[in-house]
């Protein structure tokens, strides 16, 4: 078996198009079941893990509305991460180790409840990420850096192989002051404020404290998008209703997802397991993850983007375009009855 020291662990990732990497053990991992290399691969001794960020540059004109590209790009970038997994593992396992690659999204355990539709991944990137000092996470639930905000795709390889770990950043560096802006942005209203901490390895952690999971996934996946207020969306063209209570999240999206899926969406796909066939689905929202940045004013600057940029409409092309809620109204008062079904509970 060939030698993998540290150093080309850690190098690896970056010279494939990650940004950040780091190490984490099954000693700095102790504390959930979240993070149980065993689950995943027998034996495994070791994670590496990196962040690979996303165009800063494309996140004004997404959150104004004015340009959609930002979500086939995080398609894009988040296919590259698992990319990137897939190579280190298979160059890792012709020099003789056992690894798992971990895909950055849509993996689920089959073992639970409900199965897939609990959302329960194999194991989180996430808190790998904050336990090997890539970085924070926030309020949202969300893993921030200083270097790109929330805005980045994880991706990761368990292996067997023996790497001394990387050191977690101290919990006082993390730059959410829990302001707020990510719960003023997400129209499902999926982040709580209260605060909430775990041990992981030997450090205490914030972990953020959210709601139920699908909550998130009714609006992110595109299924509906207005704004309880009416004055602004997501990229989203639904208006279908955004219930109060978690439980009813369970099942409202089986109840809209066939008037989703026969919409005309332009652009890059996502493949979804939770959806139904053909399972295909964009980003429209990810608003928390793209508000977030280590600078407060740039915050409030993104966020007045999202609640200024108007309400997205769909062309019969398919084409989404930003429109006054008053524009939106009649534009949809003038639909086939039939085609408004897709967009409106009628």
């Amino acid at each position: 078996m060939a030698n993998l020291t540290k150093e080309l662990a850690l190098k690896m990732p970056l010279n494939l198009g990650a940004s950040l990497s780091g190490i984490a053990t099954k000693e700095t991992l102790e504390g959930s079941y979240l993070t149980d290399m065993e689950y995943v691969l027998p034996g495994a001794r070791s994670a590496i893990i990196f962040s690979v960020p996303f165009d800063q540059d494309l996140i004004d004109p997404y959150l104004s509305k004015k340009d959609f590209s930002l979500s086939a790009h995080k398609i894009h970038r988040t296919t590259f991460a698992a990319g990137i997994a897939f190579e280190m593992s298979t160059v890792l396992t012709s020099l003789g180790y056992r690894t798992y690659p971990v895909a950055p999204n849509f993996a689920f355990r089959t073992d639970t409840e409900n199965g897939i539709f609990d959302r329960i991944p194999p194991i989180s990137l996430k808190l790998m990420a904050r336990a090997c000092g890539i970085g924070h996470i926030s309020q949202s639930g969300l893993l921030i850096t200083k270097e790109h905000g929330a805005a980045f795709s994880l991706g990761g390889v368990v292996t067997d192989a023996v790497l001394g770990p990387t050191e977690p950043l101290p919990e006082e560096e993390n730059y959410c002051d829990g302001c707020g802006i990510c719960k003023l942005s997400c129209v499902a209203d999926h982040i709580n404020m209260e605060k909430m901490s775990m041990t992981l390895g030997n450090t205490v952690i914030r972990t953020g404290n959210c709601r139920l999971p699908a909550r998130c996934a009714y609006p992110c996946g595109g299924i509906t998008g207005l704004h309880k207020s009416g004055k602004w969306s997501t990229w989203s063209p639904g208006r279908f209703p955004l219930p109060d209570e978690d439980e009813e999240y369970r099942t409202i999206s089986k109840r809209y997802v066939q008037r989703y899926l026969q919409r005309k969406r332009e652009g890059t796909i996502s493949y979804n397991p939770l959806l139904a066939y053909p399972f295909e689905m964009q980003y429209t929202c990810s608003n928390c993850q793209f508000v977030c940045h280590y600078d407060k004013e740039i915050r409030k600057r993104r966020y007045g983007l999202l609640k200024n940029g108007g309400v997205i409409i769909e062309e019969d092309d398919g084409k989404k375009r930003s429109v006054t809620p008053e524009e939106a109204d009649e534009f949809l008062l003038k639909m086939d009855k039939e085609r408004r079904k897709l967009f409106v509970d009628e």
